[in-house]
């Protein structure tokens, strides 16, 4: 294979890490990846964990290379160690090992890992000269992310080249470096003459993911989502954007520090009762045009002492009306209409098939199925609690794609967050129970308990939720809100849930809280689709050390920085930088990349 084959990557590791200069002469030290047989040198060759991409081709999760040093032991203790004994107290104390000269004697191991760096230069300014010969310097993959955003609940990270959590862990076996390479090298004459490229196996690298997340998208949910949890006090905002038809996520935000989304569960108070209805009209049970007299409370099971209460007396109200106004009193009397036509196991199917009590395997370490207790452990009060959202835990991520079916004309499509894959979707109501809960919900809307949902510039339909939380019992201080919904209401394009964790700041019913952030996303995200493509705003300097100049510039020329505003010397990986990594006043400076 010729020079010309080679890739700058490859003739990088090759030329520039596997040699290092002291005075006029060159030192050799392998490794048991550099092995040397006769006159021709064998170096290993790393294998790139794949790329992580946003919808748009962004970089998010990349692998940069480091500088790792290695002592050499058993070669160490073949030497004068008396004469060497000083240079290695030294050694160890530079690279702050926390060993001494007796532990590395006594140490069984043959290599003694001493530290990493982005550059062989910093490593090697903390190497005495005389133990240059025991120590090799490799190149090790260190993977860089972007964590902006909220990405890096999304992303997850990677130890010791595993995936551990989000995309990371759910696709290691995909992204994860499949085979080193191998570059092997002839000398003519002394070492330190250029050697010769003899042959190349080139590493065969993980595979590049693009996920379907648009950085634009989770930049709007993630500035809303913060604005809401100051504005509301709460413990916690998240929101979460899908395609209607094709189950894309576009955007998946938590202030919390871990993926709620996937990995937390709530109970959807009213935001369920549009699904219980589609359940009743599609199994006949009840008739769009029948009507319930609500007095404000019920007591849905004669010897319970339990009293369901409105907060409001409806009257008589259509089916419609029901939902308009979340009445629970006509809510629990189509729950008892599915009790007793239709029986506790039917209507438990029936939720499954909403996909209730399973994981949506979504591509995302850790998912949970959420809590659906089967009807062998329901009290007699359950079929009722839960029609009003209550008894049934289900992570966010679960919620929206059993609330996508109504906005998708009865259709179930799975979520996914990896662009490439088919749509997956089956049929679970039909298109006409569809269309009787959606103009429901878009009444809910205009008049309704959604009105601060309402958008001008477009149709909108959704549904309210507002739960008290389980604490010991039920807590009249604590709640959880959600807002669920999607636009255009006669054509939907995006299906978006809004989920608010204990309000404090006075008002918590859903429609006061979540319903003006779904109201605020569908706005930047009008906005977004009529001025593609907006440029994504870094919050901080990102940490460009160790990458080749190519992927740097790629990363700069993301966030919107200038070429001509630009500047670097030198050549090899990004060594220094200015402004430093997580600078926040960067953009009025000038960039300066030196490379090595």
């Amino acid at each position: 294979m010729g020079n010309k084959l080679v890739s700058n990557r490859l003739k990088f590791l090759i030329f520039t890490f596997l040699f290092f200069s002291v005075g006029s002469f060159v030192l050799l030290s392998l490794r048991s990846s550099h092995f040397r047989v006769g006159p021709v040198w064998t170096i290993r060759i790393p294998a790139s964990r794949g790329k992580i991409l946003d919808a748009q081709g962004r970089l998010c999760a990349y692998d940069g290379f480091v500088s790792v040093a290695y002592l050499d032991i058993d070669y160490l203790k073949s030497a004068n160690l008396d004469r060497l004994k000083p240079h290695l107290e030294l050694l160890l104390k530079n690279f702050n090992v926390g060993k001494t000269t007796q532990d590395v004697f006594a140490s069984r191991q043959r290599f003694l890992r001493l530290g990493e760096a982005t550059s062989r230069d910093e490593i090697l300014r903390l190497i005495p000269t005389e133990l240059l010969p025991y120590v090799s310097i490799e190149l090790e993959p260190r993977r860089k992310r972007f964590t902006d955003f909220g990405m890096d609940k999304i992303l997850g990270t990677v130890i010791g080249n595993r995936g551990v959590g989000g995309v990371e862990e759910a696709l290691d076996s995909q992204l994860r470096g499949k085979k080193d390479g191998r570059a092997f090298l002839r000398f003519s004459g002394f070492v330190t003459l250029s050697p010769k490229l003899e042959s190349l196996r080139e590493p065969i690298d993980g595979k590049d993911i693009r996920l379907t997340i648009d950085m634009e998208f989770q930049r709007t949910c993630y500035e809303e989502i913060l604005k809401a949890r100051e504005q509301n006090q709460a413990v916690s905002v998240g929101a979460i954007v899908m395609e209607t038809k094709t189950g894309r996520i576009r955007a998946m935000v938590t202030t919390r520090s871990w993926n709620d989304a996937v990995l937390g569960y709530f109970e959807p108070g009213s935001s369920l009762k549009p699904i219980v209805y589609a359940i009743a009209l599609e199994s006949g049970v009840i008739s769009g045009e029948e009507t319930f007299n609500c007095t404000g409370q019920i007591k849905p099971v004669p010897e319970v002492d339990v009293v369901v209460r409105d907060i409001d007396v409806h009257g008589v109200v259509s089916v419609s009306e029901a939902l308009i106004h979340s009445c629970n009193s006509a809510t629990i009397m189509i729950a008892k209409r599915i009790k007793e036509q239709l029986g506790d196991e039917v209507y438990y199917e029936w939720l499954k098939r909403f996909g209730f009590g399973e994981k949506t395997n979504i591509e995302i370490a850790g998912e949970i199925p959420g809590v659906l207790r089967k009807p062998s452990q329901w009290s007699k009060i359950d079929f009722a609690m839960v029609s009003i959202g209550q008894g049934i835990g289900t992570p966010p991520v679960q919620f929206l794609a059993a609330f996508n079916v109504l906005a998708n004309s009865g259709k179930y499509v799975k979520p996914t967050i990896v662009e490439g894959g088919s749509v997956e979707e089956k049929r679970v109501i039909s298109e006409r129970t569809s269309d009787f809960i959606r103009k429901a919900l878009h009444r809910v809307v205009l008049e309704g308990t959604g009105k601060r949902a309402d958008v001008f510039e477009v149709s909108v339909a959704g549904k309210t939720g507002t739960a008290q939380k389980l604490v010991g019992g039920k807590d009249k201080d604590r709640y959880f809100s959600i807002f669920v919904g999607y636009f255009p209401a006669e054509d939907p394009l995006y299906t978006i849930l809004v989920y608010i964790d204990e309000p404090s700041a006075g008002a918590y019913l859903a429609g006061e809280v979540a319903a003006p952030v779904f109201a605020a996303i569908v706005k930047r995200i009008l906005q977004i689709r009529k001025e593609h493509p907006l440029k994504v705003v870094a919050t901080v300097m990102p940490d460009l050390r160790g990458l080749t100049l190519r992927d740097a510039l790629l990363i700069l020329e993301q966030i919107g920085i200038r070429k001509e505003d630009i500047r670097y010397e030198g050549v090899g990986t990004v060594k220094e930088q200015y402004p430093e990594p997580g600078a926040i006043d960067f953009r009025d400076k000038r960039i300066f990349l030196k490379l090595q």
